[in-house]
């Protein structure tokens, strides 16, 4: 009886710690989407500070490392205009959602992007792609996957209906954050390695 109640009282503090750690992940994730689409520069120390040292705060995450991650990525959907405005020609991408920016805040080694990750060659001191990579498609790695479809659905669960024609227009652009935390804390319970919480929000 004694062991049950053991296994019982450790199993009700586990589910606890991870429902904690899922509501915090998704808190992150709308917060700083948010702020992502309002023009917030996350490759700046400062802002990172924000998300590491207040909205993470008890996920052991730090800017570089630890047990956390967040994901940015800026998706726009290549329009004609675009490339004509570039010089670029073919418009290789015309009509496809491409990554025009990544940055990654946290241990990168913990989770991938849901939509893809682009190469780390191609980005600049800031996360930005140039035009001329992300509309000619010169480096395959910064088109999304499955970009499309996950925003059709936010914007259903939002709306009540799917967007006709889908949600994402030529031109658009949309800010995507994704939230990974470890469970460190469940590692005698058997949650380590992989798993943990995990949560996005695309701004639009």
């Amino acid at each position: 009886m004694a062991t049950c109640l053991i296994w019982l009282f450790f199993g009700s503090t586990g589910v606890g710690i991870m429902m904690g750690r899922y509501v915090q992940a998704v808190q992150v994730a709308r917060d700083v989407a948010h702020m992502y689409s309002d023009g917030v520069d996350f490759s700046q120390t400062a802002n990172q500070n924000i998300i590491v040292q207040q909205l993470s705060a008890g996920t052991g995450m730090t800017s570089n490392g630890g047990n956390g991650v967040v994901i940015f990525s800026k998706v726009s959907t290549v329009y004609a205009a675009d490339c004509t405005a570039a010089g670029v020609s073919p418009c290789t991408n015309q009509g496809l959602p491409v990554f025009t920016q990544r940055i990654e805040i946290g241990n990168s080694a913990l989770r991938a992007s849901t939509f893809g990750t682009p190469n780390s060659a191609i980005l600049d001191a800031q996360g930005n792609i140039d035009p001329s990579v992300y509309l000619s498609n010169s480096d395959a790695t910064v088109r999304t996957a499955g970009f499309e479809t996950a925003l059709d659905n936010a914007v259903q669960r939002a709306t009540g209906s799917a967007p006709v024609p889908p949600a994402q227009a030529q031109g658009d652009a949309a800010y995507v954050v994704e939230v990974f935390f470890q469970y460190p804390d469940l590692a005698f319970l058997g949650f380590g390695g992989s798993s943990g919480a995990y949560a996005q929000f695309i701004f639009h």
